[in-house]
């Protein structure tokens, strides 16, 4: 009579009430996937590519996909603003804007970012996956030396093959000082 077949009691009665027990139970069932349902909902619209062509969407084989690649943000492609880290595009040209991530060098005691976007035309064909990728170089671009010293190239690789198939031109890259904070976190500080 103390196991589960003793809960709930009915008010005033002594007995279990069995119905109670097992609508209360698929209650808190429902109640669990909801929420495991409403956490992960989020994160997969996160994973699945921006759609930037008219239509319905269209089988993986009859579209090409740009991932983002490390410290690298796909901006937009052919001018369609771009969700989360990748984006579908049908074969043809194409242009990605791009931008480096914000990153941080904590053993250099500096943090990089771009105001700058980079843009890359290439032709993508159905059913390839490619990289939008970001190569930090250690040498200012010429007019811009008051920046960080450190520049950035965007470039557009095939995922199967490394091949690059098309580069930004080199875009200034700054920074600012990183150091951390007592908390444990980073304290940010810009001189």
């Amino acid at each position: 009579m103390y196991g589960m077949d003793a809960i709930p009691f009915r008010e005033g009665v002594g007995r279990v009430d069995k119905e109670a027990c097992m609508t209360n139970s698929v209650f808190r069932r429902l109640g669990v996937l909801a929420a495991v349902m409403a956490f992960l909902a989020p994160g997969a619209c996160a994973y699945a590519p921006t759609k930037a062509y008219p239509g319905p969407a269209l089988p993986a084989e009859q579209t090409a996909v740009v991932v983002s690649g490390p410290y690298t943000d796909i901006v937009s492609a052919d001018g369609v603003k771009v969700q989360g880290l990748s984006v579908a595009l049908l074969p043809g040209s194409h242009t990605i804007v791009m931008i480096p991530s914000e990153i941080g060098q904590p053993n250099q005691g500096w943090l990089f970012y771009s105001t700058v976007t980079g843009s890359v035309a290439f032709a993508a064909e159905a059913g390839h996956r490619y990289i939008a990728y970001v190569e930090f170089v250690s040498q200012s671009v010429p007019g811009h030396e008051n920046f960080s010293g450190w520049s950035w190239f965007g470039s557009i690789r095939d995922k199967a093959t490394g091949v690059q198939l098309a580069r930004t031109e080199r875009l200034p890259l700054g920074a600012y000082p990183y150091s951390y904070g007592g908390g444990g976190g980073p304290a940010f500080s810009v001189h």
